[in-house]
């Protein structure tokens, strides 16, 4: 019996000795294969042993394009504006234009393509200044087509109403340079200009109802544009009547200081001369000779008519 006994023990003690060899191989294999797939995720750059997530990839800065801001909601300017190249910016997102102020023109900015692929546009979203999350009217992108490769532009935010009534943005385009470009008009400005300044001049307030007649005062007169073709009748003395800047206008104006603002009249009657009236809020202008500028006339008559001007850049 004591023989038997020791057999037995002796037999436990090999299972015991062999299920402990095959542990030690296992965790040895298990081992291996951890660190194969550890190298491998090393080799990809990832050594957390997790995927990382990949944010939206834009694509490269698209087009060339500044902003003057020029909105009034309620017959009240907005106050300060920031404009991001992103639609729903968050936290780490920054405008790409920061803290424009009602009656300023932004620099040109370059915004980034919608995707990160070939042919895709890219476009400005507007926001109060500091406000990420806006309601209506803000938050809303800038321009429907977008801006593509070799696209210049100035664009002027303005006011309007609206299908419910309500304040809303208006947004007043005036491309410079790429596809938007109506050719015959801008060769139009070409031969105006000659070797003087030439004024671009636009209503940013043009989709307010009811506004009066605007007209541009140059150094106290109100000069009729070249490319005004809106004649009827006596084409000869209209021709030496101030335009009305309910279009976009080309005033050639020589090199030196020049004092800009704008006069009004009736709304549907148009004006002879500007002979004794005057100007709300006016501004000096440099002009050079062989450049252009962008006048914007903005404002309403419940807070005065008003103009402001940058050079435009050549494309």
């Amino acid at each position: 019996m004591p023989m038997m006994i020791r057999s037995y023990a002796l037999v436990v003690l090999l299972l015991g000795a062999l299920t402990s060899c095959d542990k030690s191989k296992s965790k040895s294999l298990s081992n291996q294969g951890a660190d194969s797939l550890e190298q491998a995720l090393a080799k990809l750059g990832d050594t957390s042993g997790t995927f990382k997530k990949v944010g939206h990839q834009y694509g490269p800065p698209t087009g060339k394009i500044r902003v003057a801001n020029l909105l009034e909601l309620d017959g009240k300017p907005s106050g300060p504006v920031d404009i991001y190249d992103v639609p729903k910016p968050d936290s780490s997102a920054a405008p790409i234009i920061k803290h424009l102020a009602y009656g300023q023109i932004s620099e040109y900015v370059s915004p980034r393509a919608g995707d990160n692929y070939a042919g895709s546009s890219s476009n400005l979203y507007l926001f109060p200044a500091d406000v990420k999350e806006a309601t209506p009217p803000f938050g809303e992108r800038l321009d429907n087509g977008g801006f593509d490769t070799g696209d210049q532009a100035s664009m002027a935010i303005g006011p309007t109403k609206g299908i419910s009534g309500a304040a809303s943005v208006a947004i007043v385009l005036v491309p410079e340079a790429g596809k938007r470009v109506n050719v015959p008009l801008a060769d139009s400005a070409t031969a105006i200009q000659g070797g003087q300044g030439l004024l671009v001049v636009r209503e940013a307030n043009m989709n307010v109802d009811s506004m009066p007649e605007q007209y541009l005062m140059v150094d106290g007169a109100c000069p009729h544009a070249p490319n005004d073709g809106r004649a009827t009748g006596d084409t000869a003395a209209y021709r030496k009547q101030p335009s009305s800047v309910s279009a976009l206008l080309f005033f050639p104006v020589a090199p030196g200081t020049h004092t800009l603002g704008v006069v009004t009249s009736k709304r549907g009657s148009g004006l002879s001369s500007c002979s004794g009236l005057t100007p709300g809020a006016t501004i000096s202008l440099n002009v050079e000779a062989g450049r252009r500028y962008m006048v914007w006339v903005y404002g309403q008559p419940s807070d005065g008519m008003k103009v402001v001007a940058a050079p435009i850049a050549t494309p």
